[in-house]
C-alpha cells in the first residue's frame, strides 16, 4: 500500500483565557484569540513491513521517526517525550476504532517549526498524525482527530486551545471552551497575508508552567477574559484585525507575560529592527503565546506587506542571533 502524507497548520494563540475546571477534558480548553498559519506538521503514513510489541503497553506498534525544524532527526534517547505523545495517538485512535489489531502503522514526521515557543507544535502534530493513521487504515470518522487530540492535550496539560482554533483556520475568535465542535466554539475569518515568525533559539516555555501555576492563571485569565469580552462585541471578520492587535499587546502586558525578561528583550529587539527598517507603518510584532516568540504582522489586512520586506526583516533579527521564517496565515478549514 502507498503511504499517505497528511498536513496540519500551525496555531499561534495572541491572548487567552484558561478553563480547566469541568473534569471533562472535553469541556476544557480556552477562550482566546489568534492565527494559523501555512507552516505546521507534516506526517508520512505507511502499514508497517515490521511491527513491534511497545514494552510500555504491550501492543503492536509501528515505528516513529521525528525530524526537527532544523531538519535533524530526533533521537528517541534525548525526546522521549516527543516520541511517547505520536504513540499515545496512535494508541487512543486503535482504542476508539474497530480496526485489525496485527497491523501497525509507521509515521514519518516533520515539524516545519520549532517546538515550546508558541506556536501549537503538539496540537498540529496529533491532528496530522491521526488524520494519517484514518487515511491510511480507511477509518471515516468525522471529528476523530479534534476530539482525540484536544483531550490528549488536556491530559499532558500540553495545550488549552489550539486544537479548537486549528478546527477552524483562519484568523480565529474562541468563544467557549472545550473539543471542536462541541462544546468548544469558535468563530474565523479569512486573510491573505504572509506574517514573520521570530524565536529565541536559547528560550522555550512549556505551557503546563503557566496553565497549572495559580498566581499565572489569575493574571493571564484576568487579561484575557477582559479582551475576549470586547472582541466578541459585533461580527467577527476582516474588519476586527487592527483590533485584534491592540488586545494581544495589550493583553500581553495586562497579563504579566510581557514583563518576563526574555519576552520583553525579543518584543524590544524585534520593534527595533522593524523601527529601523522603515516599516513601522505597516507592520507590527505581537508576542506568541506562550513561547519566547513573536509575530512581525501586517497593521492593515487590506495592504498585506510584500515577503520580500518581511526576509529583509527576518535576515536582520537573525545578525542579532534570533531565528525567523516567513509564512502564510493559513486557510479556513472547509
Amino acid at each position: 500500500m502507498n503511504p499517505v502524507s497528511v498536513h496540519c497548520p500551525a496555531h499561534i494563540t495572541l491572548l487567552f483565557s484558561i478553563h480547566d475546571a469541568d473534569s471533562r477534558p472535553s469541556h476544557q480548553g480556552s477562550r482566546g484569540a489568534g492565527f494559523c498559519v501555512e507552516s505546521g506538521v507534516r506526517v508520512e503514513a505507511r502499514i508497517s513491513e515490521r511491527s513491534f510489541i511497545d514494552d510500555h503497553r504491550g501492543e503492536v506498534a509501528g515505528r516513529v521517526r521525528i525530524w526537527d525544524s532544523d531538519g535533524a532527526l530526533l533521537h528517541i534517547e534525548e525526546e522521549l517525550a516527543s516520541y511517547r505523545m505520536y504513540s499515545d495517538i496512535a494508541s487512543l485512535f486503535r482504542q476508539s476504532v474497530s480496526i485489525d489489531e496485527s497491523e501497525s502503522v509507521d509515521l514519518d514526521i516533520w515539524l516545519e517549526l520549532p517546538r515550546s515557543q508558541g506556536f501549537g507544535m503538539s496540537a498540529a502534530g496529533l491532528i496530522a498524525a491521526i488524520d494519517a493513521h484514518a487515511e491510511i487504515m480507511k477509518i471515516d470518522e468525522v471529528d476523530i482527530a479534534w476530539r482525540l487530540s484536544h483531550d490528549y492535550e488536556r491530559a499532558k496539560s500540553t495545550g488549552l486551545g489550539d486544537v479548537l482554533a486549528l478546527s477552524a483556520g483562519g484568523v480565529e475568535l474562541r468563544l467557549e471552551p472545550g473539543a471542536p465542535p462541541s462544546p468548544g466554539s469558535v468563530v474565523a475569518f479569512a486573510a491573505e497575508a504572509p506574517v514573520l515568525l521570530v524565536w529565541s533559539p536559547d528560550e522555550g516555555r512549556h505551557t503546563s508552567g503557566y496553565i497549572d501555576s495559580p498566581d499565572w492563571r489569575d493574571r493571564i485569565s484576568g487579561a484575557g477574559e477582559a479582551a475576549v469580552a470586547r472582541l466578541r462585541e459585533g461580527e467577527w471578520n476582516a474588519a476586527r484585525w487592527s483590533e485584534l492587535l491592540v488586545e494581544s499587546r495589550r493583553f500581553a502586558e495586562a497579563s504579566g507575560l510581557l514583563a518576563e525578561p526574555e519576552r520583553k528583550a525579543l518584543l524590544q529587539e524585534v520593534d527595533s529592527v522593524i523601527g529601523a527598517s522603515g516599516d513601522s507603518d505597516s507592520l507590527c510584532a505581537c508576542l506568541c503565546m506562550l513561547g519566547v516568540s513573536a509575530a512581525v504582522l501586517p497593521r492593515s489586512l487590506e495592504r498585506p506587506v510584500d515577503e520580500a520586506v518581511l526576509d529583509e526583516v527576518g535576515e536582520s533579527l537573525r545578525s542579532l542571533g534570533m531565528c525567523a521564517k516567513v509564512t502564510r496565515i493559513a486557510a479556513l478549514q472547509s
